[in-house]
């Protein structure tokens, strides 16, 4: 017997008006949405969403729409997670510029990082794959938002039909199958990703070392004494060849400053913390001047501390956890971790 959670958004039959209204409901907690046109007879949108443990497959079909992704949204929901977005049916791209996919090729959305996008009356398989488990396999883990792996390119066409095939299974195979597959899923996600960064970041020894660090940050990012000197020191490496190997973040201190800052919107959500100051939470993050965190934070998420802790006050942060009119999968993309 099939045990696979499956969750189902249906508009068919609405009127026009109203359809588009309740997939802004949904859609609409993670994405600005707007029609391209009035719908007087309808907007028929269909969500099919399967819950892989901490991976999601969707197929969407949706009329044609623009949809953005802000730094204050960020802020709001604080979603950490990779969209791959196989399109069968329609167009999908930046809104401004940039490569536009069309039927068979893949298009990744990064949705800790703002974007503009417009889709032509898609039908897609969505996969959602959370940070912590592709990130740690890209070479390039923050130049993947809007990029486009063309249905031309041999490792997305493996990609492309490893994905189709496991959609094509979902509804026979039991939930501890499907989650075997996942490690597979997220090694040939990577290799199709890596397969198409610029040459400068190719390298497996410079990709193993940056893990190898990466997992050091990660382990001690409460550390008041982590720094880029003090990384360096450990990994007996000079300054100079630690920021040749976190370029694609920004630099190493570019990489610790947004995972402390994460963490500290994780903080400032969580009702348990409510009586704790948001100066006492920068402080044990690594902060130590207010005035500098609080503009780190605003860059970041597009909210200053203190909106997004009255955000969360009042219910607008995460609803997709908290709104009972919601579907299963609007609520699950909001759980990946």
């Amino acid at each position: 017997m099939n045990d696979i959670p499956h969750s189902v958004l249906d508009t068919h039959g609405l009127p026009g008006k109203q359809g588009f209204e309740f997939w802004q409901e949904h859609g609409g907690v993670y994405f600005d949405l707007r029609a391209h046109k009035e719908y007087a007879q309808s907007f028929e949108v269909r969500v099919d969403c399967w819950h892989l443990g901490n991976v999601l497959m969707a197929e969407f079909q949706v009329p044609a729409q623009d949809y953005s992704r802000s730094r204050a949204r960020i802020g709001r929901d604080g979603t950490d997670v990779y969209m791959l977005e196989i399109l069968r049916k329609g167009s999908s791209g930046s809104r401004d510029s940039g490569a536009t996919a069309r039927a068979g090729d893949i298009m990744i959305y990064d949705m800790a990082q703002p974007s503009a996008s417009r889709g032509g009356d898609n039908e897609a398989l969505t996969l959602f794959l959370p940070r912590n488990q592709l990130a740690p396999h890209l070479k390039a883990p923050d130049e993947h938002c809007l990029h486009l792996l063309p249905s031309s390119d041999p490792l997305a066409g493996l990609l492309r039909d490893h994905l189709l095939s496991l959609r094509a299974h979902l509804t026979e195979m039991p939930l501890d199958q499907a989650q075997a597959v996942m490690p597979a899923t997220v090694q040939l996600t990577a290799a199709a990703l890596n397969g198409t960064v610029r040459e400068q970041q190719a390298g497996s020894v410079r990709m193993a070392m940056t893990d190898r660090i990466r997992t050091y940050i990660n382990a001690h990012i409460l550390d008041p004494n982590l720094n880029p000197e003090t990384i360096a020191g450990r990994f007996g490496m000079t300054r100079r060849n630690l920021g040749y190997l976190f370029e694609s973040y920004g630099g190493v201190a570019a990489y610790v400053r947004r995972k402390r800052l994460s963490l500290i919107h994780t903080a400032l959500t969580d009702p348990a913390r409510n009586r704790q100051s948001i100066e006492t939470i920068a402080e044990a993050h690594g902060f130590g001047h207010y005035r500098s965190f609080a503009l780190a934070f605003l860059r970041q998420f597009g909210l200053t501390p203190r909106e997004v802790r009255a955000l969360a006050h009042e219910g607008h942060i995460m609803p997709s956890v908290s709104d009972g009119r919601l579907a299963d999968w609007a609520h699950w993309i909001g759980g990946l971790k």
